[in-house]
């Protein structure tokens, strides 16, 4: 998979490691912004609570569905390769 041509779908499940090797857990979804006819990736929602917004489980009265603890902003992507997606290192204990 190169960085330049890949599905969306290639993304799903995806093991995510930082650039130390921490990891991160796995891909669960991705937030992608229209504008237009254009569309961009923004980010990746990842971690347990990843899944339950992509299962379609959430608290009734949680407003933020997805913590900052669960996403990944794709400017963090390092490397995407065929087993697993390189990410910048955290910082402040973020992750």
């Amino acid at each position: 998979m190169t960085p330049n041509a890949f599905k969306l779908s290639d993304l799903l499940e995806l093991h995510v490691e930082d650039e130390d090797g921490r990891s991160l857990g796995h891909v669960h979804d991705v937030r992608v912004h229209r504008d237009g006819d254009e569309a961009q990736v923004e980010g990746l929602i990842i971690g347990r609570r990843g899944l339950f917004v992509r299962l379609g489980w959430r608290r009734g009265r949680d407003p933020a569905p997805v913590s900052p603890h669960d996403s990944l902003p794709w400017d963090d992507v390092l490397a995407i390769e065929a087993d697993r997606l390189v990410v910048r290192r955290q910082i402040n204990g973020s992750h």
